[in-house]
């Protein structure tokens, strides 16, 4: 994946294929979107009108690159919504996993969100689990250890992803750690 920003022709391009039939050419948008930040706006007003699972994906993919806290209950929301495909609430979770060091520990936000991926461990996915598993490692809150700790008993394969739910939740464990002392250091 390129690391810059597209040419304004290059993210047009890149628009019409997150929306088209062509998986590929679909993934290959997305990861060009993720450098896009302008797209946002229009993002996000695909996103309202998509219902096809890859597609919504593709869209949240490049969202959760782009950094913006606007989309916070928004991500949250699509978690925690059960008629959401997992790829889709996994991806938000995602979201939030590279998003939570912009969030203070004792905000609404914080909250509401450790809320709802602390729900997502329960969930019958294990797409969701995982995703959650790895979001709650991001936050750099040290007192969500045991529920990290408890997720090392999941032992379910997870298809698409490298390990299992604990295998995540154990990695999860680690970034903990060094999340909280980022957090910390940076006075957040």
């Amino acid at each position: 994946m390129s690391d810059t920003r597209p040419t304004p022709e290059e993210r047009d391009v890149a628009l019409k294929d997150i929306l088209g039939d062509d998986p590929i050419a679909m993934v290959k948008a997305s990861k060009l979107l993720c450098y896009a930040k302008a797209a946002t706006p229009t993002l996000l007003r695909f996103l309202e009108a998509e219902t096809r699972v890859d597609t919504r994906h593709a869209i949240l993919y490049a969202l959760t690159w782009h950094g913006h806290l606007a989309q916070w209950d928004l991500m949250v929301g699509i978690l925690k919504d059960v008629q959401e495909a997992p790829l889709v609430r996994g991806q938000a979770a995602e979201y939030l996993a590279y998003n939570f060091l912009n969030v203070r520990t004792d905000s609404a936000e914080f909250k509401v969100a450790v809320d709802a991926l602390l729900e997502a461990l329960k969930d019958p996915s294990p797409e969701v689990r995982y995703c959650a598993v790895h979001a709650l490692g991001n936050t750099g809150h040290p007192p969500l250890r045991p529920a990290l700790q408890e997720m090392i008993q999941d032992r379910t394969p997870v298809p698409g992803w490298v390990g299992t739910v604990s295998s995540q939740a154990s990695e999860s464990m680690e970034w903990l750690e060094s999340m909280h002392e980022r957090r910390l250091k940076n006075g957040f």
